[in-house]
Parts: C-alpha cells; sequence; structure tokens
C-alpha cells in the first residue's frame, strides 16, 4: 500500500493523466483500515496454537482483559495529557490487550511449571513489543504538538507544557561548515529541564543552508528546536515539536526483533542432517 502511495502519482504522470499528490492523510488511512482488525485479532491469534486450541476457553478472560484495557486507555490520557482523543483511546486498548495477551502464555506455563520453549518464548516477546509499537504510535499521534512560532531574542513560547525561552544568538565555528547558535532554555512549572542549542549552518563544501535540531529525548517524550529563517528585526521563524512516548515506537521495534532471535534460536527450527553408511549389498532406494 505505501508503494502503491509512493508509485501511483509518477504512472499518473507518466501516463499524461495529470498530476495528483499522495499525502499523510492517505498513508493514515491505509495504515489504519488493514492495521485496526489484524491488531484486534493479534490478541486472540496467538492463543490458537495452530487451530488445536479450544478459544472458547478464553473467550471470558479475553474480553475481561480488553474491558480493563478500555478503562485504563480512557483515564490515562485524562490524567496525563488532560484528554482523550477516539485515536488515543482505540491505540492505547489495543496496545495494553496485546500486552495482556503476550503475558497471558508464558505466565500461565509457568504458573503450571510447564517447559516454556523458544518459540514460545520468542512469539510471546515480539508480541509484546507490538504493543508498546501500538501504544507509542497512538501517543505520538494523537498528542504530538508542531508549532511554528516567530521569536526575538528574550522571549519565551510554551509548546505542550514546556516554556522554550530564546537567549539569543551565536557565531559557531565547526570542523567543516560555519553555523549560527540559538540557545533556548526549555522549563517546566519553572525547572530547569534542558538547554537546547539549534543551528543554521552552512558547510563549505557547498552553499545551501543546513537546519541542525536540538532534541532533548525522554521516555515521556521528546522535544524538537529547529531555527529557521531570519524574519526581520531581530525575529526568527522556529519550529517546536513536541512529540509524547515516541520512544516507545522504538523500543516497541526493538522488543520484537528480540523477540524474532529467540524463537529462531528454538532447536526445532534446525534440521541436522545425518548421513549413515549404507548396509552392504543395499541400494540407495532401500536406505531411503
Amino acid at each position: 500500500m505505501i508503494l502503491l502511495g509512493t508509485l501511483y502519482p509518477l504512472f499518473m504522470d507518466g501516463l499524461n493523466l495529470g498530476k495528483i499528490s499522495v499525502g499523510p492523510p492517505y498513508f493514515r488511512a491505509v495504515f489504519l483500515v488493514p492495521m485496526l482488525p489484524l491488531l484486534a485479532l493479534l490478541g486472540v491469534g496467538m492463543h490458537a496454537s495452530w487451530k488445536r486450541a479450544r478459544l472458547g476457553d478464553l473467550k471470558r478472560p479475553l474480553l475481561l482483559a480488553l474491558l480493563v484495557a478500555f478503562v485504563v486507555a480512557l483515564v490515562v490520557p485524562l490524567w496525563a495529557f488532560g484528554r482523550a482523543t477516539t485515536l488515543a483511546v482505540v491505540g492505547f486498548t489495543a496496545g495494553l490487550w496485546i500486552v495482556y495477551s503476550a503475558l497471558r502464555e508464558p505466565i500461565a506455563r509457568l504458573r503450571k511449571r510447564q517447559s516454556l520453549s523458544a518459540a514460545v518464548l520468542g512469539m510471546s516477546i515480539a508480541h509484546f513489543g507490538v504493543g508498546v509499537f501500538t501504544i507509542g504510535v497512538a501517543g505520538v499521534e494523537a498528542f504530538k504538538i508542531e508549532k511554528d512560532v516567530a521569536l526575538k531574542p528574550g522571549q519565551v513560547t510554551n509548546v505542550g507544557g514546556y516554556d522554550f525561552a530564546f537567549r539569543g544568538l551565536r557565531n559557531v565555528e565547526g570542523p567543516n561548515y560555519s553555523a549560527i547558535e540559538g540557545e533556548f532554555n526549555v522549563t517546566r512549572n519553572g525547572k530547569a529541564v534542558r538547554v537546547l542549542r539549534p543551528q543554521k549552518r552552512i558547510y563549505r563544501v557547498q552553499t545551501s543552508p543546513m537546519t541542525e535540531a536540538a532534541i532533548t529525548v525522554g521516555w515521556t517524550r521528546d522535544l524538537f528546536v529547529a531555527l529557521g529563517d531570519q524574519l526581520g528585526g531581530d525575529a526568527w521563524s522556529v519550529r517546536i515539536q513536541y512529540k509524547p512516548l515516541i520512544r516507545y515506537v522504538w523500543l516497541g521495534a526493538v522488543i520484537m526483533a528480540l523477540g524474532g532471535l529467540v524463537a529462531v534460536s528454538d532447536r526445532r527450527y534446525r534440521s541436522v542432517r545425518v548421513t549413515e553408511a549404507a548396509p552392504a549389498g543395499s541400494t540407495a532406494r532401500d536406505v531411503a
């Protein structure tokens, strides 16, 4: 679907059928439409045991977990962000439900003192990663803030509950570039968070300016500051971005990869070919 959205405008232009632009609305739609039912099925599918499981026995605990996940997904955004959007509730519910489904199987086996194969453990870890990834994507898409402002040294703007104070500019010489560097003091509720120094660079091998954003990362949010063009009168265009839970997108991907590595280490996925000497007088067909 991504390939179609990327190449379709080129096909239209190549066939002289007009020029079209495919942007974020298309990609959001083609991602959400198939992903939502897949996420819903993922919480059940991992318990199917290749058609041998009786899912009727799991119906009640899974539905109860879904209800709890929905309540948590409704309360947490209200507590953390002051509002609960549809995307946040749906995404958090799906993510929390998948996390529960991923943990249920290994915990149940350990309680029964049953063996836990690498395949089952890897599956649970990978699905846990999908849940974490889903929570991260939902948080970023539902509550991210991007703000373009014109600031002069000494002015302050607020984004996502953080105050960004523009302290001033200075010239910086790098190993292969010259830059104008801005200084922004970031505070929240009067407490210092970080000093960010975005740059507007011009490399010596080229004349076009490049923007070097300043980033501060955390488990609950990332903050970005990019210095734009000078607007005149000591004012500069500044782009500030607040992206909550974006660390969980990357963390989920790492957990999924770890689950895959654990799963492929299962000895049942490795075959050893043993060649035995054929008895005297026998044929290759007899040995086979």
